[in-house]
């Protein structure tokens, strides 16, 4: 196990080496940059010394601290990710477990279809085309940014719902529902393939517990398939998919940069497409850094609830 720990802080290390070079090279591409002043390594080892320290550098847009900004809109983007994700999760387990136990009818095999196409779903341009058919319609929901412009709210938090719960405003319930209105449209379209995933995944896992030696002595002994499906099938189901869940999301976030902009919405996404065309290379790769750890920080996660929730992992580590 402490080989395998050891392996897995190498790898880890050697993706933040990656990751700063490519944030290094980004930033090698403005004129402006002071690390122009140094020579080769002690140029890198400048510039990681000083992410080490949180320090991002300034905006050329704004003049603020690249870091504040960050902080500032990610909380966005995790808010429009776990409103997706707890969509796919309540939309996709009965599916993918209806899926699994009609694997032989029309509508299994339909679903079966459907989860293989989750990483091929055209996001953006269903992003683009929902919202137009929204607004033609006079949809409530076809709404662009976070939160109607007649409302302000403090940002404590940066997470809209709750800045609003801790204001002190007449007009929570208001500003609440207007947040809603906005999340659903984004939150909605950023489902549809993490939906899809989650019924791939189910069906995949409930079909393997269900070839399994002890279900077969189950049905031997004539239990019925809902004491089999209650007992077995979804015991031995739904805890392997939590660490699937922390993945997802992973997915789900980076559908989310692609529609941010479509939908205006004030996340991380956003908000390197305007760095990006205003060539603010300071911010553009203060944002690779962030989007990479972010990523790395999920992968790290999953891992050890794979490992906490499946003692095979654990056994193959000490096999190893």
């Amino acid at each position: 196990m402490l080989l395998a720990l050891v392996r897995r802080l190498f790898l880890t290390l050697i993706t933040l080496f990656i990751l700063t070079l490519i944030s290094y090279n980004i930033l090698l591409r403005d004129p402006l940059n002071h690390f122009l002043d140094l020579q080769g390594v002690e140029a890198y080892v400048s510039y990681v010394s000083g992410l080490m320290q949180g320090d991002f550098g300034i905006s050329y847009i704004s003049g603020e601290v690249i870091a504040d900004q960050i902080l500032n809109v990610f909380p966005a983007t995790i808010s429009l990710c776990i409103a997706a994700s707890v969509v796919s999760l309540v939309l996709g387990l009965p599916l993918g477990l209806f899926s699994a136990a009609f694997r032989d009818h029309f509508a299994g095999k339909a679903l079966a279809t459907l989860g293989s196409l989750s990483l091929a779903m055209p996001v953006f341009w269903l992003a683009i085309v929902v919202l137009y058919y929204a607004s033609s319609n006079q949809w409530a929901i076809a709404a662009v940014g976070e939160l109607h412009p007649i409302y302000e709210i403090s940002s404590v938090t940066g997470f809209r719902l709750l800045d609003i719960f801790l204001a002190d405003s007449p007009y929570k319930l208001k500003m609440m529902q207007s947040v809603l209105h906005h999340l659903a449209l984004p939150a909605l379209i950023l489902s549809v393939p993490a939906t899809l995933e989650v019924i791939r995944f189910t069906r995949q896992r409930a079909e393997y517990v269900m070839k399994q030696n002890y279900i077969k002595v189950a049905q031997t002994r004539g239990w019925s398939p809902f004491k089999i499906w209650r007992t077995h099938i979804l015991h031995n189901t739904l805890p392997a998919l939590i660490p699937m869940s922390a993945r997802n999301f992973t997915l789900v976030f980076a559908f989310s940069m692609l529609i941010e902009n479509v939908f205006s919405w004030g996340g991380i996404g956003l908000w390197l497409i305007n760095a990006l065309s205003a060539q603010d290379y300071n911010a553009i790769s203060a944002g690779v850094v962030a989007i990479g750890l972010f990523v790395l920080l999920m992968d790290m996660l999953v891992s050890l609830i794979t490992t906490i929730l499946d003692p095979s992992q654990k056994k193959d580590w000490y096999v190893k």
